[in-house]
Formats: C-alpha cells, sequence, structure tokens
C-alpha cells in the first residue's frame, strides 16, 4: 500500500461535515473622517454600543458607556459620563445630556454636553445647546440657542446655588 494517493483519486476531507467552519467577519463599513477622529483608541475600557440605521427605540436610554446612534430614538437619553455620537443615518427625537456629544445626523431636542458638543458639516439640530465647549462645523444646521458656560463658571455658580439652599431655611 502506498502512502501517495493517484492524480484521479478524490481528495477526503479532513474534517467531517457536522463541524464546518466559523464564517468569515463581515467586511468592515468605511467610517466617515468625522468618526475615525472620535472613534475610542484600542486601549479604551469598554467599546462603544451602537444602535443601527435598523434600530428604532421609543423611551428612555441611560448608561455610562459610549453609544454611536444611526438609528432613530424617540424619547431621552442620559449618559452623563460618556460620549455619544449621532451618526450621518441617526434621527434623534430627544434631549440628550452627555460628557460629549457629536452630531452628524438629525436631532430634534436639546443638547447638554458637560464637557463639549460638536455639530459636524451632515449635522442639523432643532434645539437649545449647553456646554462648556461648542464646535459648529462649516455646513451645519441648527436651530436653537447656545448656552456656553466654562467650568469655572459652572462651579462658581453650583457653589453659590447651594450656599443660598443651606440658609433659605
Amino acid at each position: 500500500m502506498s502512502m501517495w494517493r493517484r492524480q484521479d483519486e478524490p481528495k477526503v476531507p479532513v474534517s467531517s461535515p457536522e463541524i464546518a467552519p466559523p464564517p468569515p467577519p463581515p467586511p468592515r463599513a468605511e467610517l466617515p473622517a468625522e468618526l475615525l477622529a472620535s472613534a475610542p483608541s484600542p486601549e479604551s475600557a469598554a467599546p462603544a454600543g451602537h444602535l443601527t440605521i435598523s434600530h428604532t427605540i421609543r423611551g428612555e436610554i441611560s448608561g455610562r458607556e459610549d453609544l454611536f446612534v444611526d438609528g432613530e430614538v424617540e424619547g431621552k437619553i442620559n449618559l452623563e459620563d460618556a460620549k455619544i455620537v449621532i451618526g450621518p443615518n441617526g434621527r434623534v427625537t430627544a434631549d440628550v445630556e452627555a460628557r460629549e456629544i457629536l452630531v452628524l445626523g438629525k436631532v430634534k431636542g436639546n443638547l447638554h454636553g458637560r464637557d463639549s458638543v460638536t455639530i459636524g458639516r451632515t449635522g442639523h439640530v432643532i434645539g437649545d445647546v449647553v456646554t462648556r465647549y461648542i464646535t459648529v462645523e462649516d455646513g451645519a444646521q441648527v436651530q436653537g440657542s447656545f448656552d456656553v458656560t466654562r467650568a469655572e463658571e459652572t462651579r462658581v455658580t453650583a457653589i453659590t446655588e447651594k450656599a443660598k439652599s443651606q440658609y433659605a431655611g
């Protein structure tokens, strides 16, 4: 018996037909430059959650991890210690509160970014914006008012309000 097979012999599969290799991962979609710049670094502790164009959420979203919204959200979003990115396909009808807010889609509601709010060139906001630092790129559309308050002013206001409430009786 020879260890070599003849050329015309069919190959016999090594693995059983019941055990299929895992499917290849889906191809990654190319992200716009705005998203690449804002993407978390590999050293980040937790990756951002993703709501895609096929998701629709009605209600309240709260949490402590970053969130990428490219679907539809109606209600309220509260991510006090996290960053939210409303992607180019994102349609948000909600008040949004987060550490950082980046708008590349459409938002109808008030934005409160504890550290910063950025409205990208494809962003459209109908509502008031309250933050410490704001960036509005050329081409962005905004209908509403801006309240840009630096950290020192916020701290003094908080201390003053606390003192008033203690002596109010």
